[in-house]
């Protein structure tokens, strides 16, 4: 599995931000959102079936639980989503 970073150009209102990694399941490159909000984050992992979203005050736990249906453990979920940006 190999991961990739983008991270959008800063919103004037920082109500939210949205980051984007990228990762290889199975030979198939998939997109991990992740956005954060005031209260928390919220991700979402594009699947064969359609999109996930997982939700949770840590984008980790949130992205663990996007990533659930491919298959992707906690420690990998968290080597995906690595550092935070401010």
């Amino acid at each position: 599995m190999s991961a990739q970073t983008e991270v959008d150009a800063p919103s004037r209102e920082p109500a939210w931000r949205m980051e984007r990694r990228f990762l290889v399941v199975h030979g198939v490159r998939r997109a991990l959102r992740l956005v954060r909000f005031a209260r928390g984050w919220l991700a979402s992992a594009d699947t064969p079936s359609g999109p996930t979203i997982g939700a949770n005050r840590s984008p980790y736990l949130a992205a663990r639980q996007a990533l659930e249906p491919l298959g992707v453990e906690l420690g990998e979920a968290l080597a995906i989503v690595g550092p935070i940006g401010r």
